[in-house]
């Protein structure tokens, strides 16, 4: 195998690293029930303990790699494995209300005007403290609809995970996305 062909694996590895941390990232453990600040209060402390890891026994790995791969990748198989491993599923009915939020308006990039979210509210206040699971990315999926029903499981570790949604105009007329 030449120079060349190795780093180019390597490389390729590397780029396939990132990608599957980003995948696992936006669909595993953002269907996870946690606060976003225990979220980022639980990346910080990982990464701080992997700095202290590298630092005192130096892998041979390439630092970069190291904290752009391998760690992130170590915070996500926490989740990947709680929502893999959930068990109990039920089926959770909902009406919600569009989030508010500031929107660019007519005038260019500088106006803004108030417009509907893709952040949803739950009736009374349910899953408030959870931002993920209440946030979606697809608004026509959600566009003129009054209900949403979560696929829930607990998982492994504790953590609620959200398997699947639907949205739909009421409870008895399911639109599945």
């Amino acid at each position: 195998m030449t120079e060349n062909y190795r780093n180019f694996l390597q490389d390729l590895l590397k780029v396939f690293g990132l990608i599957l941390n980003a995948f696992i990232f936006f669909r595993i453990v953002t269907y996870t029930f946690i606060e976003v600040w225990w979220l980022f209060i639980s990346f910080i402390f990982l990464m701080l303990v992997g700095y202290i890891v590298y630092r005192q026994w130096r892998f041979g790995i390439n630092q970069y790699q190291y904290y752009l791969i391998y760690v992130p990748f170590i915070f996500n198989l926490f989740f990947l494995a709680n929502y893999l491993f959930s068990s109990n599923n039920r089926k959770e009915t909902y009406d919600y209300q569009y989030g508010i939020t500031d929107v660019q308006g007519d005038r260019g990039p500088r106006s803004s005007k108030k417009g509907r979210s893709t952040t949803i509210h739950l009736e009374d206040g349910k899953f408030e403290a959870y931002y993920f699971p209440r946030m979606f990315f697809n608004y026509e999926m959600m566009k003129d609809k009054k209900t949403i029903t979560y696929y829930l499981e607990d998982g492994l570790f504790g953590f609620m995970v959200m398997k699947d949604y639907v949205f739909s105009q009421s409870n008895n007329n399911e639109i599945l996305h």
